[in-house]
């Protein structure tokens, strides 16, 4: 499979400022393997972020949804830089998707322990988790990458921002019942769930079928 069949299709990626990004951190000593860990700390601090939100719910709400857009720039940094500037390596892969599964379960269980939806908070860790694992499970059966949602990762993490952002003004109009930041987590995990189901099922027609669903 070639690296394009193997990305994630974004549009971002063809954008100018995000080209010009990549192109700077491709002639700097940073390696592509080195930006995918950093995800992980901006996940972690957009985590302790979240279960801050109690202490300062306008601060800490925006840090985290700001952290989350960090994490995701770095996911898509990496990879730029990886193939567009030529730095890729033979264990990228594993720089590309095991920070990705750490970062998604540090951020659900987060979210699980501050709405007080822990076991909740833990499938979605989970859900995600097997998302990337079907995806990848495809690839290597020959069915290629297939990243179908209806919650893949750029969903999961979009609609979490946009639930971040709302919480302080839900606060205003609603006081501090962190509604939308529930109502979130049970959306991602059912989301994810059946992008699990999905993805399975869209691979089992390409390998039984040869046709994509």
């Amino acid at each position: 499979m070639s690296d394009n069949q193997s990305r994630r299709p974004l549009k971002i990626r063809g954008n100018i400022w995000s080209k010009s990004i990549a192109s700077y951190l491709s002639k700097q000593s940073i390696t592509p393997n080195q930006i995918s860990i950093f995800s992980i700390f901006f996940a972690i601090l957009s985590s302790i972020c979240i279960v801050l939100i109690f202490s300062n719910i306008w601060l800490y709400s925006i840090l985290a949804a700001l952290f989350i857009q960090m994490r995701l720039l770095c996911n898509l940094f990496d990879g730029m830089v990886a193939l567009e500037g030529g730095k890729s390596t033979k264990s990228g892969e594993l720089y590309n998707d095991i920070p990705d599964r750490v970062s998604d379960s540090i951020l659900f269980i987060a979210l699980g322990y501050f709405t007080s939806y822990i076991e909740i908070g833990y499938l979605a860790a989970l859900f995600a988790m097997m998302t990337a694992y079907i995806r990848v499970l495809g690839s290597s059966m020959g069915a290629g990458a297939v990243f179908k949602g209806p919650m893949a990762k750029q969903h999961r993490m979009a609609l979490l921002t946009i639930a971040l952002i709302l919480t302080p003004l839900e606060s205003i109009f609603m006081g501090q019942n962190y509604i939308i930041l529930s109502i979130s987590l049970f959306i991602i995990t059912i989301g994810s769930f059946f992008t699990v189901l999905n993805r399975t099922y869209t691979i089992y027609k390409i390998l039984e079928d040869g046709n994509d669903v």
